[in-house]
């Protein structure tokens, strides 16, 4: 009993040493480390904030031995807070001075080199609608640390990361679609919940393509701006190369920029983009141009013209399903009436060269393709009709027949 109470006097008496050394300013960390006080990433710091160590030490920074004193400087390997808040300790960055201390890494091309990391981001930011409103004052802009997180910094692919595509406009969003900042006080747009009406965020969010635009898609990423008149049909060109494409073949792609107006967006809207709708052909060209213009009488032609290829391509179709049910072999008809449809589609994009001709030429070769399908499965369904009736009249005058010499057999077999 003695020998027990001693070892456990000498435990205590260790125990003791332990925690009067840690409090010695200066004084070096025991070795092992008492569990849960330190940890490779966060040092010490995590004894008192546990809550930024946990997210710091899942972080990207963490795997690549950045420590809190990088950024927050300080003495991560004491628990005397007069030690640990010394040595150039700065605390908790001033807000506009985040994108800086940031810098003092991503910008050094050295430190970036292992990782293949650009390191222009900084010098992009200077230039973006943030950059330019912090250098004037404004420390409500969107700072590295409002998009990427403070201590939480994952990378793009992770699909927890802030930056990950389908968390992109929600990012966005928590500023650009506060009501108050945006709407009341700067007299912005919601810009936020316009994209979520978009034909954009449901490829993005419903149909999980993950090639849909987010934000970072028109604007950029670190120098993210809005892009002016004469320059949106190049934006939004990235994607639709075949409505760029018959845009500079048109009136449209030199006047709406000299007159101040923003292609694309002018007609198709900024943020709440609606999937295309051909039966616009013929009402959007009025908007600008006047209900009896010239355009707008241009955009109703173009819509009949569509609109004619394309009951005739639906005819050819039900056509093909009532083939299909006799069954016919529509194996060709199918193929044919694809390419039809393909032409069709052309058209809405061809309608940005604001051509009659350029529209026409495509609708009528889709009608063309659409009718020559039909009149071929009516010939088949007429020669089919026939035939049956040709069958049926076969059948008839052959049962006819067989009567008739089976009534001769029997009249003879009585006269025998």
């Amino acid at each position: 009993m003695r020998r027990l109470a001693s070892s456990a006097l000498l435990v205590l008496a260790a125990c003791v040493a332990a925690v009067a050394a840690l409090a010695q300013p200066g004084s070096a960390p025991p070795a092992p480390q008492p569990p849960g006080a330190a940890s490779s990433a966060a040092g010490r710091c995590g004894v008192c904030h546990p809550a930024e160590r946990v997210e710091f030490e899942r972080s990207r920074h963490a795997q690549e031995d950045v420590h809190c004193v990088s950024c927050h400087g300080g003495n991560d390997r004491s628990l005397e807070q007069s030690v640990a808040h010394a040595g150039g300790f700065i605390g908790r960055p001033k807000h506009a001075d985040v994108p800086r201390l940031c810098a003092s890494c991503h910008a050094n091309e050295a430190a970036m080199r292992p990782y293949n990391l650009p390191v222009d981001q900084y010098a992009l930011y200077q230039t973006s609608g943030h950059g330019r409103r912090l250098a004037n004052g404004d420390t409500r802009v969107a700072v590295c640390s409002d998009c990427h997180g403070a201590h939480d910094i994952l990378p793009p692919s992770d699909p927890s990361s802030r930056v990950f595509p389908v968390n992109i406009p929600k990012t966005c969003g928590h500023c650009h679609g506060d009501s108050t900042l945006m709407v009341a006080e700067r007299k912005r747009p919601d810009a936020y919940r316009e994209y979520l009406g978009s034909v954009h965020a449901h490829e993005l969010f419903d149909r999980g393509n993950p090639r849909a635009p987010t934000c970072v898609s028109c604007h950029g990423v670190h120098g993210a701006a809005p892009p002016g008149a004469g320059d949106i049909n190049k934006v939004c060109g990235q994607c639709h190369t075949a409505e760029r494409r018959y845009l500079a073949a048109g009136p449209h792609y030199q006047g709406m920029p000299r007159t101040g107006l923003p292609e694309c967006v002018s007609c198709h809207r900024h943020h709440d983009i609606q999937a295309a709708d051909p039966r616009r052909l013929a009402t959007q060209c009025a908007t600008c141009h006047g209900a009896n213009s010239p355009p707008a009488t241009l955009g109703v032609k173009m819509w009949t013209e569509y609109q004619a290829a394309a009951t005739q391509i639906e005819q050819a179709e039900a056509l093909i399903t009532q083939a299909d049910a006799v069954p016919i072999a529509t194996e060709d008809y199918h193929a044919r009436l694809e390419e039809a449809r393909t032409y069709l589609r052309e058209a809405l994009p061809a309608a940005h060269a604001a051509q009659e001709q350029t529209v026409a030429a495509l609708t009528s070769r889709a009608r063309s393709v659409g009718a020559e399908v039909a009149a071929e499965i009516y010939g088949n369904l007429g020669h089919l009709q026939a035939r049956k009736v040709a069958l049926i009249v076969f059948w008839f005058y052959l049962l006819l027949t067989v009567l008739v010499l089976r009534r001769f057999q029997s009249q003879a077999g009585r006269k025998d």
